[in-house]
Protein backbone atom coordinates (compact mmCIF):
# COMPACT_ATOMS: atom_id res chain seq x y z
CA UNK A 1 0.00 0.00 0.00
CA UNK A 2 1.16 3.50 -0.66
CA UNK A 3 1.46 6.04 2.10
CA UNK A 4 -1.47 8.43 2.24
CA UNK A 5 -0.71 11.40 -0.01
CA UNK A 6 -1.59 14.72 1.49
CA UNK A 7 -0.91 18.14 0.05
CA UNK A 8 0.67 19.64 3.15
CA UNK A 9 1.85 18.87 6.64
CA UNK A 10 2.70 21.05 9.61
CA UNK A 11 5.94 20.42 11.49
CA UNK A 12 7.90 22.08 14.23
CA UNK A 13 11.05 21.31 12.26
CA UNK A 14 13.92 23.80 12.23
CA UNK A 15 13.29 26.89 10.13
CA UNK A 16 15.07 27.54 6.83
CA UNK A 17 17.33 30.03 8.65
CA UNK A 18 18.41 27.60 11.40
CA UNK A 19 22.10 27.42 12.25
CA UNK A 20 23.35 23.85 11.78
CA UNK A 21 26.55 22.50 13.42
CA UNK A 22 28.32 19.88 11.30
CA UNK A 23 29.01 16.44 12.77
CA UNK A 24 30.28 14.60 9.67
CA UNK A 25 30.97 15.23 5.99
CA UNK A 26 31.45 11.65 4.70
CA UNK A 27 30.05 9.20 3.75
CA UNK A 28 27.02 11.47 4.24
CA UNK A 29 26.77 15.04 5.49
CA UNK A 30 25.35 15.30 9.03
CA UNK A 31 24.58 18.44 11.01
CA UNK A 32 22.50 19.22 14.12
CA UNK A 33 20.60 22.20 15.50
CA UNK A 34 17.99 23.04 18.11
CA UNK A 35 14.41 24.08 17.34
CA UNK A 36 12.02 25.13 20.10
CA UNK A 37 14.39 23.58 22.65
CA UNK A 38 14.46 20.21 20.86
CA UNK A 39 17.54 18.71 19.16
CA UNK A 40 17.26 17.98 15.42
CA UNK A 41 19.75 16.45 13.03
CA UNK A 42 19.90 16.37 9.25
CA UNK A 43 21.78 13.89 7.09
CA UNK A 44 22.06 14.06 3.33
CA UNK A 45 23.61 11.98 0.60
CA UNK A 46 23.14 11.10 -3.04
CA UNK A 47 21.97 7.57 -3.83
CA UNK A 48 22.36 5.88 -7.21
CA UNK A 49 18.74 5.62 -8.39
CA UNK A 50 16.30 8.07 -10.02
CA UNK A 51 13.97 10.08 -7.78
CA UNK A 52 10.82 8.23 -8.92
CA UNK A 53 12.34 4.88 -7.94
CA UNK A 54 13.53 6.17 -4.54
CA UNK A 55 10.15 7.66 -3.65
CA UNK A 56 8.25 4.57 -4.81
CA UNK A 57 10.41 2.36 -2.61
CA UNK A 58 10.07 4.71 0.36
CA UNK A 59 6.28 4.63 0.00
CA UNK A 60 6.53 0.87 0.60
CA UNK A 61 9.52 0.97 2.97
CA UNK A 62 8.06 -1.81 5.13
CA UNK A 63 8.57 -4.28 2.27
CA UNK A 64 12.35 -3.68 2.25
CA UNK A 65 13.27 -4.07 5.93
CA UNK A 66 15.33 -7.18 5.14
CA UNK A 67 17.77 -4.95 3.18
CA UNK A 68 18.33 -2.55 6.10
CA UNK A 69 20.93 -2.62 8.87
CA UNK A 70 19.54 -0.12 11.38
CA UNK A 71 15.84 -1.02 11.16
CA UNK A 72 14.79 -4.43 12.48
CA UNK A 73 11.05 -4.17 11.93
CA UNK A 74 8.41 -1.99 10.29
CA UNK A 75 4.76 -2.67 10.98
CA UNK A 76 2.20 -0.97 8.74
CA UNK A 77 -0.71 -0.25 11.08
CA UNK A 78 -2.74 1.81 8.61
CA UNK A 79 -1.95 2.97 5.06
CA UNK A 80 -0.20 6.06 6.50
CA UNK A 81 0.81 4.84 9.99
CA UNK A 82 3.98 2.83 10.64
CA UNK A 83 5.68 1.42 13.72
CA UNK A 84 9.44 1.43 13.14
CA UNK A 85 11.85 -0.49 15.39
CA UNK A 86 15.48 0.67 15.33
CA UNK A 87 18.32 -1.66 16.32
CA UNK A 88 20.60 -0.38 19.09
CA UNK A 89 23.75 -2.27 20.14
CA UNK A 90 23.91 -4.16 23.44
CA UNK A 91 23.60 -3.10 26.28
CA UNK A 92 21.15 -0.43 25.04
CA UNK A 93 17.47 -1.06 24.43
CA UNK A 94 16.18 -0.90 20.87
CA UNK A 95 14.06 2.18 20.10
CA UNK A 96 10.72 2.38 18.32
CA UNK A 97 8.25 5.01 17.26
CA UNK A 98 4.78 5.06 15.79
CA UNK A 99 4.12 7.80 13.27
CA UNK A 100 1.61 9.07 10.75
CA UNK A 101 3.26 9.94 7.45
CA UNK A 102 2.20 12.59 4.96
CA UNK A 103 3.45 13.20 1.42
CA UNK A 104 3.78 16.43 -0.50
CA UNK A 105 5.61 17.63 -3.60
CA UNK A 106 7.27 21.03 -3.52
CA UNK A 107 7.34 23.47 -6.44
CA UNK A 108 10.87 22.37 -7.45
CA UNK A 109 9.75 18.70 -7.65
CA UNK A 110 11.24 17.61 -4.32
CA UNK A 111 9.07 14.90 -2.77
CA UNK A 112 8.76 15.17 1.02
CA UNK A 113 7.50 12.49 3.40
CA UNK A 114 6.96 14.02 6.83
CA UNK A 115 5.87 12.29 10.00
CA UNK A 116 4.47 13.03 13.43
CA UNK A 117 4.21 10.61 16.36
CA UNK A 118 0.83 9.05 17.13
CA UNK A 119 -0.53 6.52 19.60
CA UNK A 120 -2.06 3.45 18.01
CA UNK A 121 -3.90 0.49 19.58
CA UNK A 122 -2.04 -1.97 17.32
CA UNK A 123 1.34 -0.75 18.64
CA UNK A 124 1.61 -1.40 22.37
CA UNK A 125 4.94 -0.68 24.05
CA UNK A 126 7.07 -3.84 24.10
CA UNK A 127 9.38 -4.97 26.87
CA UNK A 128 13.02 -4.27 25.99
CA UNK A 129 12.12 -1.53 23.48
CA UNK A 130 12.17 2.16 24.40
CA UNK A 131 9.26 4.06 22.79
CA UNK A 132 10.22 7.47 21.40
CA UNK A 133 7.04 9.50 21.69
CA UNK A 134 8.25 12.89 20.44
CA UNK A 135 10.19 11.77 17.39
CA UNK A 136 9.19 13.65 14.23
CA UNK A 137 10.89 14.64 11.02
CA UNK A 138 10.92 14.25 7.26
CA UNK A 139 12.56 12.54 4.33
CA UNK A 140 13.25 14.69 1.24
CA UNK A 141 13.92 13.25 -2.23
CA UNK A 142 15.30 15.65 -4.86
CA UNK A 143 16.36 14.66 -8.37
CA UNK A 144 20.08 15.12 -8.96
CA UNK A 145 20.66 14.08 -12.56
CA UNK A 146 20.04 10.32 -12.80
CA UNK A 147 20.45 10.04 -9.01
CA UNK A 148 18.53 11.24 -5.95
CA UNK A 149 19.64 13.53 -3.15
CA UNK A 150 18.08 12.11 0.01
CA UNK A 151 17.82 14.32 3.07
CA UNK A 152 16.68 12.91 6.39
CA UNK A 153 15.72 15.35 9.18
CA UNK A 154 14.80 13.92 12.56
CA UNK A 155 14.16 14.97 16.14
CA UNK A 156 17.40 13.67 17.65
CA UNK A 157 16.49 12.89 21.24
CA UNK A 158 17.42 9.19 21.34
CA UNK A 159 16.03 8.56 24.81
CA UNK A 160 17.69 6.64 27.61
CA UNK A 161 21.16 7.20 28.98
CA UNK A 162 23.62 7.17 26.07
CA UNK A 163 27.31 7.89 26.71
CA UNK A 164 28.10 9.75 23.45
CA UNK A 165 25.05 11.41 21.90
CA UNK A 166 27.13 12.93 19.06
CA UNK A 167 28.36 9.48 17.99
CA UNK A 168 24.81 8.09 18.18
CA UNK A 169 23.50 10.93 16.00
CA UNK A 170 26.32 10.50 13.48
CA UNK A 171 25.69 6.77 13.25
CA UNK A 172 21.91 7.25 13.00
CA UNK A 173 22.26 9.79 10.18
CA UNK A 174 24.71 7.64 8.25
CA UNK A 175 22.67 4.45 8.67
CA UNK A 176 19.43 6.17 7.61
CA UNK A 177 20.84 7.22 4.23
CA UNK A 178 22.64 3.88 3.77
CA UNK A 179 19.45 1.97 4.59
CA UNK A 180 17.51 4.04 2.06
CA UNK A 181 20.17 3.28 -0.57
CA UNK A 182 20.14 -0.43 0.36
CA UNK A 183 16.34 -0.57 0.14
CA UNK A 184 16.73 0.79 -3.41
CA UNK A 185 19.40 -1.80 -4.26
CA UNK A 186 22.16 0.79 -4.59
CA UNK A 187 24.76 2.72 -2.57
CA UNK A 188 25.45 6.23 -1.37
CA UNK A 189 27.38 7.68 -4.33
CA UNK A 190 28.35 11.02 -2.75
CA UNK A 191 27.71 13.13 0.37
Amino acid sequence: MLLLALTSSAFALPSAGASWSPLATTPVQIACTTSEGRPYCRSTGVIGVPQAQATAIFAEFDKYVDRMGAITRIDRLEPDVLRIVMDYPFPFEDRDYVARFTRRTEADGTVVYGWKPVEHPKAPVESGVLRLTRLDGEWRFAAEGANTRVTYVWEAEAGGNLPDVGAVRTQAGTLAIRDMASACGTKVVSP
